[in-house]
């Protein structure tokens, strides 16, 4: 099937946080194994490690969020949906998409406020702008914006929800 525009974008977009989240997984090993080491072969500690791995989780949690967003992949209570009939469970299906991305571009705004009224902050021990830890939630609620808008156009042109198996290699 032809995919749009759109949906090419959101699977470029989507490489490229998982290629992110990888990397920030490896960078977050060596980070914490340094830790160790340092703290318990050389008897010292690293100042800078636990403040970093604490900023990179929030970041690789909230762009992993938006990569399972954009599949479709978080987990729902569909007991009572599935208790009602077909048209209203197609209805109830259509309201998640809908209610979801509004509330999904509200958190993108607020975040992005939240990151400007703290750029003036500095962190203790990295000595950075606090709005650089709390820039992961805009950024990974505007993937999520663009994934949200993919799945919309998807139900109005009548497309099936995309799933947590859908991949394209």
């Amino acid at each position: 099937m032809d995919e749009g525009r759109l949906e090419t974008l959101c699977n470029y977009l989507e490489k490229i946080t998982l290629g992110i989240t990888m990397a920030m997984c490896v960078v977050m090993l060596v980070v914490a194994w340094m830790h160790v080491i340092k703290r318990y072969v050389f008897n010292d500690a690293l100042t800078w490690s636990e403040e970093f791995l604490r900023f990179a989780i929030v970041w690789y949690a909230l762009l992993s969020a938006s990569i399972l967003y954009k599949r479709n992949g978080h987990l729902g209570i569909t007991i009572f949906r599935e208790m009602m009939p077909e048209k209203v469970q197609r209805i109830l299906a259509r309201l998640v998409i809908y209610f979801g991305v509004l509330t999904i571009v509200v958190v993108t705004v607020f975040g992005a406020v939240l990151v400007y009224n703290t750029r003036a902050q500095i962190t203790p021990a990295l000595g950075i702008s606090v709005s650089w830890p709390y820039a992961a939630i805009p950024v990974s609620f505007l993937l999520m914006t663009v994934y949200g808008i993919m799945h919309i156009v998807r139900d109005i042109k009548g497309l099936p929800p995309l799933h947590v198996d859908h991949v394209d290699e």
